[in-house]
Protein backbone atom coordinates (compact mmCIF):
# COMPACT_ATOMS: atom_id res chain seq x y z
CA UNK A 1 0.00 0.00 0.00
CA UNK A 2 2.80 2.43 0.91
CA UNK A 3 4.53 1.67 -2.38
CA UNK A 4 1.31 2.40 -4.28
CA UNK A 5 0.88 5.72 -2.48
CA UNK A 6 4.52 6.59 -3.21
CA UNK A 7 4.01 5.82 -6.91
CA UNK A 8 0.94 8.05 -7.05
CA UNK A 9 2.82 10.83 -5.31
CA UNK A 10 5.61 10.52 -7.86
CA UNK A 11 3.10 10.77 -10.70
CA UNK A 12 1.53 13.82 -9.06
CA UNK A 13 4.96 15.48 -8.75
CA UNK A 14 5.78 14.63 -12.36
CA UNK A 15 2.60 16.32 -13.57
CA UNK A 16 3.32 19.26 -11.27
CA UNK A 17 6.77 19.63 -12.87
CA UNK A 18 5.21 19.86 -16.33
CA UNK A 19 2.86 22.60 -15.08
CA UNK A 20 5.77 24.48 -13.49
CA UNK A 21 7.91 24.36 -16.63
CA UNK A 22 4.93 25.43 -18.74
CA UNK A 23 4.37 28.43 -16.47
CA UNK A 24 7.96 29.46 -15.69
CA UNK A 25 9.92 28.19 -18.70
CA UNK A 26 13.16 26.18 -18.51
CA UNK A 27 14.14 25.33 -14.96
CA UNK A 28 17.13 23.84 -13.14
CA UNK A 29 17.24 21.01 -10.62
CA UNK A 30 17.97 23.24 -7.61
CA UNK A 31 15.16 25.69 -8.35
CA UNK A 32 12.72 22.88 -9.03
CA UNK A 33 13.57 21.06 -5.81
CA UNK A 34 12.59 24.17 -3.85
CA UNK A 35 9.35 24.67 -5.77
CA UNK A 36 8.10 21.11 -5.23
CA UNK A 37 9.67 20.75 -1.80
CA UNK A 38 11.90 17.72 -2.41
CA UNK A 39 15.68 17.24 -2.22
CA UNK A 40 17.81 17.79 -5.31
CA UNK A 41 18.43 14.10 -5.96
CA UNK A 42 14.68 13.42 -6.00
CA UNK A 43 14.08 16.39 -8.28
CA UNK A 44 16.78 15.13 -10.63
CA UNK A 45 15.30 11.60 -10.74
CA UNK A 46 11.87 13.00 -11.56
CA UNK A 47 13.28 15.17 -14.34
CA UNK A 48 15.37 12.30 -15.67
CA UNK A 49 12.30 10.04 -15.83
CA UNK A 50 10.37 12.71 -17.73
CA UNK A 51 13.36 13.24 -20.02
CA UNK A 52 13.75 9.52 -20.75
CA UNK A 53 10.10 9.45 -21.82
CA UNK A 54 10.36 12.55 -24.01
CA UNK A 55 8.24 14.90 -21.89
CA UNK A 56 11.11 17.25 -21.01
CA UNK A 57 14.51 17.86 -22.55
CA UNK A 58 17.71 19.40 -21.29
CA UNK A 59 18.66 22.67 -22.94
CA UNK A 60 22.03 24.34 -23.24
CA UNK A 61 21.11 27.18 -20.89
CA UNK A 62 22.88 26.03 -17.72
CA UNK A 63 21.61 22.48 -18.06
CA UNK A 64 18.03 23.53 -17.40
CA UNK A 65 15.05 21.45 -18.45
CA UNK A 66 12.32 22.56 -20.88
CA UNK A 67 9.15 20.89 -22.15
CA UNK A 68 9.82 18.15 -24.71
CA UNK A 69 8.51 17.86 -28.26
CA UNK A 70 6.51 14.75 -27.37
CA UNK A 71 3.91 16.99 -25.71
CA UNK A 72 3.06 18.55 -29.10
CA UNK A 73 1.22 15.43 -30.27
CA UNK A 74 -1.02 15.58 -27.21
CA UNK A 75 -1.88 19.21 -27.87
CA UNK A 76 -3.10 18.51 -31.40
CA UNK A 77 -5.08 15.45 -30.31
CA UNK A 78 -6.79 17.41 -27.52
CA UNK A 79 -7.60 20.41 -29.71
CA UNK A 80 -9.04 18.21 -32.46
CA UNK A 81 -11.83 17.23 -30.05
CA UNK A 82 -13.23 20.76 -30.19
CA UNK A 83 -15.52 21.00 -33.22
CA UNK A 84 -15.82 24.74 -32.69
CA UNK A 85 -12.11 25.13 -33.50
CA UNK A 86 -12.54 23.76 -37.03
CA UNK A 87 -15.72 25.75 -37.59
CA UNK A 88 -14.23 29.00 -36.30
CA UNK A 89 -10.85 28.82 -38.09
CA UNK A 90 -11.88 30.61 -41.32
CA UNK A 91 -13.64 33.30 -39.29
CA UNK A 92 -10.55 33.71 -37.13
CA UNK A 93 -8.58 34.28 -40.32
CA UNK A 94 -11.19 36.79 -41.48
CA UNK A 95 -10.96 38.65 -38.18
CA UNK A 96 -7.17 38.96 -38.47
CA UNK A 97 -7.50 40.08 -42.08
CA UNK A 98 -10.08 42.76 -41.23
CA UNK A 99 -8.29 44.16 -38.15
CA UNK A 100 -4.61 43.34 -38.85
CA UNK A 101 -4.34 42.33 -35.17
CA UNK A 102 -3.81 39.00 -33.40
CA UNK A 103 -7.01 37.00 -33.08
CA UNK A 104 -7.92 34.21 -30.69
CA UNK A 105 -10.66 31.70 -29.88
CA UNK A 106 -11.36 30.47 -26.34
CA UNK A 107 -13.61 27.80 -24.81
CA UNK A 108 -14.56 26.86 -21.28
CA UNK A 109 -13.40 23.63 -19.66
CA UNK A 110 -14.83 23.29 -16.17
CA UNK A 111 -14.24 26.57 -14.39
CA UNK A 112 -11.30 27.54 -16.61
CA UNK A 113 -11.34 29.32 -19.98
CA UNK A 114 -8.55 28.33 -22.37
CA UNK A 115 -7.30 29.77 -25.65
CA UNK A 116 -7.61 26.91 -28.18
CA UNK A 117 -6.69 28.69 -31.41
CA UNK A 118 -4.96 31.92 -32.39
CA UNK A 119 -3.40 33.80 -35.27
CA UNK A 120 -0.62 36.37 -35.08
CA UNK A 121 -0.90 39.92 -36.31
CA UNK A 122 0.55 40.50 -39.80
CA UNK A 123 2.03 43.75 -38.49
CA UNK A 124 5.64 43.95 -37.37
CA UNK A 125 4.83 44.61 -33.72
CA UNK A 126 1.98 42.63 -32.27
CA UNK A 127 0.69 40.68 -29.30
CA UNK A 128 1.91 37.09 -28.98
CA UNK A 129 -0.92 34.70 -28.14
CA UNK A 130 -0.30 31.07 -27.21
CA UNK A 131 -2.68 28.13 -27.46
CA UNK A 132 -3.35 26.85 -23.96
CA UNK A 133 -3.25 30.29 -22.31
CA UNK A 134 -5.76 30.73 -19.50
CA UNK A 135 -8.28 33.52 -20.00
CA UNK A 136 -9.23 34.78 -16.55
CA UNK A 137 -12.85 35.84 -16.08
CA UNK A 138 -12.01 39.08 -14.28
CA UNK A 139 -9.19 40.51 -16.39
CA UNK A 140 -9.16 39.16 -19.96
CA UNK A 141 -11.55 40.19 -22.73
CA UNK A 142 -12.31 36.55 -23.61
CA UNK A 143 -12.96 35.63 -20.00
CA UNK A 144 -15.12 38.68 -19.35
CA UNK A 145 -17.11 38.20 -22.57
CA UNK A 146 -18.03 34.64 -21.58
CA UNK A 147 -18.58 35.57 -17.93
CA UNK A 148 -21.10 38.25 -18.94
CA UNK A 149 -23.16 35.61 -20.76
CA UNK A 150 -23.29 33.20 -17.81
CA UNK A 151 -26.46 33.01 -15.65
CA UNK A 152 -26.31 35.27 -12.59
CA UNK A 153 -26.06 32.37 -10.12
CA UNK A 154 -23.11 30.98 -12.08
CA UNK A 155 -21.41 34.37 -12.03
CA UNK A 156 -21.78 34.57 -8.24
CA UNK A 157 -20.40 31.06 -7.78
CA UNK A 158 -17.36 31.76 -9.95
CA UNK A 159 -16.60 35.03 -8.18
CA UNK A 160 -16.76 33.18 -4.86
CA UNK A 161 -14.58 30.24 -5.85
CA UNK A 162 -12.03 31.59 -8.34
CA UNK A 163 -9.08 33.77 -7.17
CA UNK A 164 -8.93 37.25 -8.72
CA UNK A 165 -5.31 38.33 -9.08
CA UNK A 166 -4.45 41.99 -9.63
CA UNK A 167 -2.12 41.93 -12.65
CA UNK A 168 -1.87 45.69 -13.20
CA UNK A 169 -3.22 48.87 -11.63
CA UNK A 170 -6.11 48.61 -14.10
CA UNK A 171 -7.26 45.13 -13.03
CA UNK A 172 -10.74 45.05 -11.50
CA UNK A 173 -10.97 42.67 -8.55
CA UNK A 174 -13.96 44.09 -6.63
CA UNK A 175 -16.98 41.78 -6.90
CA UNK A 176 -19.57 44.56 -7.28
CA UNK A 177 -17.54 46.31 -9.98
CA UNK A 178 -17.10 43.05 -11.89
CA UNK A 179 -20.82 42.29 -11.77
CA UNK A 180 -21.66 45.81 -12.94
CA UNK A 181 -19.18 45.53 -15.79
CA UNK A 182 -20.61 42.10 -16.69
CA UNK A 183 -24.05 43.70 -16.95
CA UNK A 184 -22.70 46.36 -19.33
CA UNK A 185 -20.82 43.77 -21.37
CA UNK A 186 -23.96 41.65 -21.70
CA UNK A 187 -25.97 44.64 -22.92
CA UNK A 188 -23.44 45.80 -25.50
CA UNK A 189 -22.39 42.29 -26.59
CA UNK A 190 -18.64 42.55 -26.09
CA UNK A 191 -15.93 42.95 -23.43
CA UNK A 192 -12.66 44.86 -23.22
CA UNK A 193 -9.36 44.15 -21.51
CA UNK A 194 -7.96 47.66 -21.13
CA UNK A 195 -4.41 46.88 -19.92
CA UNK A 196 -5.97 44.79 -17.14
CA UNK A 197 -3.86 41.71 -17.84
CA UNK A 198 -0.76 43.21 -19.46
CA UNK A 199 0.31 46.84 -19.58
CA UNK A 200 0.42 48.18 -23.12
CA UNK A 201 -2.08 45.64 -24.46
CA UNK A 202 -5.76 46.14 -25.21
CA UNK A 203 -8.19 43.40 -26.26
CA UNK A 204 -11.80 43.22 -27.49
CA UNK A 205 -13.83 39.97 -27.43
CA UNK A 206 -17.40 38.75 -27.95
CA UNK A 207 -19.14 35.55 -26.83
CA UNK A 208 -20.04 32.65 -29.13
CA UNK A 209 -23.28 30.70 -28.60
CA UNK A 210 -24.47 27.24 -29.69
CA UNK A 211 -27.85 26.03 -30.95
CA UNK A 212 -29.30 26.01 -27.41
CA UNK A 213 -28.32 29.60 -26.72
CA UNK A 214 -25.55 28.52 -24.33
CA UNK A 215 -22.28 30.44 -24.42
CA UNK A 216 -19.58 28.02 -25.61
CA UNK A 217 -16.67 30.28 -26.44
CA UNK A 218 -15.34 33.73 -27.17
CA UNK A 219 -13.47 35.26 -30.08
CA UNK A 220 -11.47 38.47 -30.02
CA UNK A 221 -8.53 40.56 -31.09
CA UNK A 222 -5.50 41.80 -29.16
CA UNK A 223 -3.04 44.55 -29.95
CA UNK A 224 -0.82 47.29 -28.54
CA UNK A 225 -2.67 50.28 -27.10
CA UNK A 226 -1.24 52.68 -29.67
CA UNK A 227 -3.07 50.73 -32.42
CA UNK A 228 -6.10 49.43 -30.53
CA UNK A 229 -6.95 52.90 -29.23
CA UNK A 230 -10.02 53.73 -27.17
CA UNK A 231 -11.32 55.79 -30.08
CA UNK A 232 -11.16 52.72 -32.35
CA UNK A 233 -12.79 50.30 -29.89
CA UNK A 234 -16.34 50.77 -31.30
CA UNK A 235 -15.03 49.91 -34.78
CA UNK A 236 -13.12 46.85 -33.53
CA UNK A 237 -16.05 45.77 -31.35
CA UNK A 238 -18.46 45.88 -34.29
CA UNK A 239 -16.15 43.66 -36.35
CA UNK A 240 -15.56 41.20 -33.50
CA UNK A 241 -19.30 40.96 -32.76
CA UNK A 242 -20.08 40.32 -36.42
CA UNK A 243 -17.53 37.50 -36.59
CA UNK A 244 -18.79 36.00 -33.31
CA UNK A 245 -22.33 36.07 -34.70
CA UNK A 246 -21.21 34.24 -37.85
CA UNK A 247 -19.62 31.47 -35.79
CA UNK A 248 -22.70 31.24 -33.55
CA UNK A 249 -24.93 30.83 -36.60
CA UNK A 250 -22.69 28.02 -37.86
CA UNK A 251 -23.22 26.35 -34.48
CA UNK A 252 -26.99 26.62 -34.91
CA UNK A 253 -27.69 29.71 -32.81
Amino acid sequence: MDKQVQTINSLSRGLMILDIIHEHGAIGVTELSKLINVNKSSAYRLLKTLEDNGYVEQVAEGGKYALGLKLCKFRERVLDRYEIRAIARPYLEELTRLTSEAAGLSVRKGDVIYLIDCLSSPQYLGVILQVGDREEIHSTAHGKAMFAAFPEEEQMRLLTEIPRERHTDHTIVDEKELLEEARRNRERGFAIDDEETTLGMRCVAAPVFDFSGRVVGAIGISGPVDRVTREKIPQYAETVCQIAEKISRKLGY
